[in-house]
């Protein structure tokens, strides 16, 4: 019971990150400004990702007792080929939505900013840069960290099966290796290196991983020092972020001047703020609650169909930038307005499919259940009932 409690949760945190993701990726529109990264040093991109350690370790971490590596390690490749296939998809939907959006409204941005100029300018070099990974357009480059980070699952699953404190180490001595320049993806056609990193990234995706082997081993302790320290982060961060609610400027500016916050290397300040974010809201049960909320069915059925959902949100999300473009250049509308507009409707729609999907899933499974039966089948085992 508390296994599935945990991993209702986890799809709980899961959808609402896909939701947050959706909306900063459609920059510009009002609803973007409420979303956590305004607030604290970390964002979704770190949730995301440790989320998806901690689910891996879930559903493989049980089968390495049981000799089961090989199974683990090709099923890992397979997510990883899949998640391939679909970012290619992706970023060929996402070239059709701005070469149309140009098309429409002549505005030039739309084919040379955040990296599409690599495609639009050069298209035999920019495809083929895409389709080694080489060359990520801007907003679509998740998936390959991910790609690679399945890569590294296997390894990271071995290490915590000896000892998770020996997982957390070679880690750790990766992560090292990446913020000293070593360890490094290098871009191509355009000069430059990956926008997320995967060799400092895996760093959080293995705490990911060891915190769902150790919580599928018991809860994450509460220590009274642990909360009030997280607290104290969060708060501070918080401070910071909002640069003391708008009255003191020059605390962003210190923060960001001062302080490992880089992104692309995954800053040691971002990592911070975001384990202790996670600790309290672990400990406070905070998923737990707002999972039965009237949103909460719906959050956790996002994050049931995760793949599908961050897909279609992809798509939406570049569709509104288009939007909020044509309304710039072709009306005399508000282009936040437009994009907000835009941004709930996308919000309502993917709830929507997210309904759908598991309507659909549910009444496949009756159907199977149904010819099973009709066949004299044990839909349990599958082999003949008496």
């Amino acid at each position: 019971m508390a296994a599935s409690i945990r991993n209702t949760t986890i799809d709980f945190w899961r959808g609402l990150v896909l939701l947050i993701i959706f909306v900063n990726h459609i920059p510009g529109n009002l609803i973007e400004h409420i979303t956590p990264r305004n607030y604290g040093f970390s964002d979704s991109t770190e949730a995301f990702i440790f989320i998806s350690g901690m689910s891996i370790a879930l559903v493989y971490g049980p089968r390495l007792p049981q000799g089961d590596l090989f199974s683990v390690v090709a099923q890992c490749l397979q997510r990883a080929f899949k998640l391939y296939r679909v970012h290619l998809a992706l970023t060929a939907g996402a070239i059709v939505l701005f070469s149309v959006g140009y098309e429409l409204s002549e505005e030039i941005g739309l084919i040379e900013e955040h990296g599409r100029s690599a495609v639009f300018g050069d298209t035999a070099k920019g495809v083929t840069g895409i389709i080694l990974l080489g060359h990520q357009l801007g907003y679509f480059n998740i998936l390959p960290l991910y790609i690679a980070l399945m890569f590294w699952a296997p390894v990271a699953l071995v290490l915590a099966r000896v000892h998770v404190g020996l997982a957390l180490l070679v880690s750790g001595a990766v992560y090292i290796l990446a913020r000293m320049g070593i360890a490094t993806l290098h871009s191509w056609p355009e000069p430059g290196t990956w926008f997320f990193n995967p060799f400092a990234w895996q760093f959080l995706f293995t705490g990911g991983i060891v915190t769902g082997i150790l919580v599928l081993a018991s809860p994450v302790p509460y220590n009274r020092l642990l909360a009030i320290a997280a607290l104290a982060i969060v708060t501070l961060s918080f401070v910071a972020r909002t640069a003391g609610f708008g009255l003191f400027p020059w605390l962003q500016e210190i923060a960001f001047a001062k302080l490992d916050l880089v992104k692309q290397d995954l800053g040691l300040a971002r990592i911070i703020h975001f384990l202790a974010l996670a600790y309290l809201l672990t400990q406070f049960r905070i998923g737990a609650v707002l999972k039965t909320t009237l949103l909460g069915p719906d959050l956790v059925r996002l994050g049931q169909h995760s793949l599908t959902i961050f897909a279609v949100g992809s798509l939406l999300s570049a569709l509104g930038q288009v939007v909020m473009t044509l309304a710039a250049v072709k009306s005399s509308a508000s282009p936040q307005i437009i994009g907000m507009v835009f941004t709930l409707l996308g919000i309502i729609g993917l709830l929507a499919l997210a309904r759908y999907l598991e309507w659909n899933k549910n009444n496949l499974s009756a159907r199977q259940q149904g010819q099973a039966k009709g066949l004299g089948l044990s839909s349990s085992s599958g082999r003949l009932s008496p």
